[in-house]
Order: C-alpha cells, then sequence, then structure tokens
C-alpha cells in the first residue's frame, strides 16, 4: 500500500473537524469505513496518527507532523485539479498563466507585455502586499510567473524548478512633505531624517524593515518606526508632515509629498521576475524581460526626479555583496 491522495484528505478531515464520526461525515463515507481507513494509513506509516479521546480525536506527534507537511501538498493538488478543468472548460490549445505581483511598478509592465507576447492565453492575475507570499507561490507551483522583489543581505534564493531574473535595481529614495526643510535639497542626508517617524506597510515582507534598520544604524540613529499603515494613509500622513517613507525611485507623483533621492544611495531594490522552467512562459521569458526591460527604462526617464538622478550617477547598480 503506498500514499495516495486521498490518505491525506482523511487524516486532514479528522484533524478538521476533531472525530472519525464528523470526518466521515463530511467525506460520505460511514464511521466504520473511515476508522478502517485510518487503521490502514497508521499501519503503513508505523504509527499513530490520533489519539483517542473523550473530547474527540487529537493528532499525535507523527500525525501532527504529517499534518504540517502536508497541507502543501492538498492545496497544490486542488488548485491542480481547478486549473485542469478550466483548461478544458477554456480550450486545450491555450496556456494558463497564473501570475502575482507586488505592489511595484514593474509589475504594470510585466502584465501588459504579457498579453502583447502571448495574446492567446488564458491570465489570471493576483496581487500581494508581502512578497513573501509570492515566493511561497511560486515554491508551491501556484504561480507561472511572479513579480517580486528582494533587499541587500535578505536575497530570495529560486526554489527548485523556478527562475528568478534580475530586469533592475533601484535607488530607494525617501518621501517628504513639500513644506518640509529638506525638501528643498536635490537629495538628502539619511542621517538627517534621525528625527523622523517613519510610515511603513503593515505587512512587510523579509528584509524590507530590516534593510532600512540597518540603513540607518550605518548612520548613527535607530528609525522612530511610528506608523504602519495602508499606503493611501502613509500618503495622507506623510503630506501632513507627520512622517516620512520609502519610496520607489520610479513612482508617481504625489500632490503634497516631495520624494528625494537619499546621499549616497544607502537603500536598494531589486526588482525580480521569477517564471517556473518549464511552464507555458519558458519559451517567451527572454522577450518578456527584454520587452520590459525596454519599457520601465522609457518610464524612468520620464520620471524628472529618477531621470535627473540617473543623469547624475548614471551606472548601474548592484547590491552591496556584488560590487568590486
Amino acid at each position: 500500500m503506498n500514499m495516495e491522495i486521498r490518505h491525506l484528505r482523511v487524516i486532514h478531515a479528522i484533524a478538521q473537524h476533531g472525530s472519525i464520526s464528523r470526518a466521515a461525515s463530511s467525506l460520505g463515507l460511514s464511521q466504520p469505513a473511515l476508522a478502517g481507513q485510518l487503521q490502514r494509513i497508521e499501519r503503513m506509516l508505523g504509527g499513530r496518527l490520533f489519539e483517542r479521546a473523550r473530547e474527540g480525536s487529537r493528532p499525535t506527534p507523527l500525525g501532527g507532523w504529517i499534518l504540517e507537511r502536508s497541507g502543501s501538498l492538498l492545496h497544490a493538488f486542488g488548485t491542480l485539479e481547478r486549473d485542469a478543468r478550466h483548461y478544458v472548460e477554456r480550450g486545450a490549445g491555450k496556456a494558463l498563466l497564473r501570475v502575482g505581483c507586488g505592489p511595484m511598478a514593474l509589475a504594470g509592465h510585466v502584465g501588459n507585455c504579457l498579453y502583447d507576447l502571448m495574446p492567446d492565453a488564458d491570465f489570471t492575475i493576483r496581487t500581494e502586499e508581502a512578497m513573501d507570499t509570492l515566493h511561497t507561490c511560486m515554491a508551491a507551483g501556484r504561480l507561472e510567473l511572479a513579480v517580486l522583489g528582494d533587499y541587500p543581505g535578505h536575497e530570495l534564493v529560486p526554489p527548485p524548478g523556478v527562475v528568478y531574473e534580475v530586469p533592475v535595481i533601484e535607488p530607494i529614495f525617501v518621501g517628504l512633505a513639500e513644506s518640509h526643510p529638506l525638501a528643498r535639497g536635490e537629495e538628502v542626508d539619511l542621517a538627517d531624517l534621525a528625527g523622523e517617524s517613519w510610515a511603513l506597510p503593515p505587512q512587510l515582507e523579509a528584509g524590507h524593515r530590516e534593510h532600512l534598520w540597518e540603513a540607518c544604524r550605518r548612520h548613527g540613529f535607530v528609525p522612530r518606526l511610528s506608523f504602519a499603515v495602508s499606503s493611501g494613509l502613509a500618503h495622507d500622513l506623510i503630506r501632513a508632515g507627520r512622517c516620512v517613507g520609502m519610496f520607489q525611485a520610479i513612482c508617481r507623483e504625489h500632490p503634497g509629498i516631495a520624494v528625494r533621492p537619499l546621499t549616497g544611495t544607502p537603500m536598494l531594490f531589486r526588482n525580480i521576475i521569477g517564471w517556473t522552467r518549464h511552464g507555458p512562459l519558458a519559451e517567451a521569458a527572454v522577450s518578456l524581460m527584454s520587452t520590459v526591460i525596454r519599457r520601465y527604462w522609457s518610464e524612468a526617464l520620464r520620471a524628472p526626479v529618477y531621470a535627473a538622478w540617473l543623469e547624475r550617477h548614471g551606472q548601474p547598480l548592484v547590491f552591496p555583496r556584488d560590487r568590486p
């Protein structure tokens, strides 16, 4: 007897409902039939998966271990079944591309380029505030393409079967009220922001907060992280002079907010496009990268503050560990 997906469904049903009788009802089985299946599964695995107690069934250490490691498998298999039905319903000749995007300007370019490069494909596109979620979805096989990013010292490692490519590395700028005295300058020294409060998104991927903290520490202070708020509220607070925030260099203009480069470029952000190595996008990946890069720089040169920064510095950025 080999482990099958139906066995995992039995284990998860019992854990979810807390008893064999309720799990049997949810699965459309009799209680004796489900109890017999559980016994056969336990014999196959060599140990008990649940303790039978007066209040119901509780996972044993082995049961907990199985539940923890099989949850993503069940989810991935369910996604596979759903996508297979979608594939048949929409036509077997069409590729299905599930795309996930972080809150970054590059995402719009990727989405538009995909429609141009693969007009016959079916797309589903979702956005996530945290890059970690997209990285996890790629690892679990729930996305064919992701637009995400990372920070120096906190680089994402592509999961097996996934390719990560970096079309561009951006400097991180600071946003402050137009009435702020530091907004009069061409650039802002990070050390001059030591007395400011900072606004950051409430859902932060690994590396975002740490990167800010490390950069501020190198400039002799600890940042005051006073606001964990949505981007809309953060803009209102920055506009009112209550705090400052981190901004993408290529960001759109926001009335009442001055976006300025930081002297010496103490903070960086690496844009990443990831795709499954043997998925439907593999053949179009090179064309996608070149088109996205071309569109990105076309927009960057139309962003006045970023364009002026590029003219002054005029060199590609690399993460610190890559610098000679």
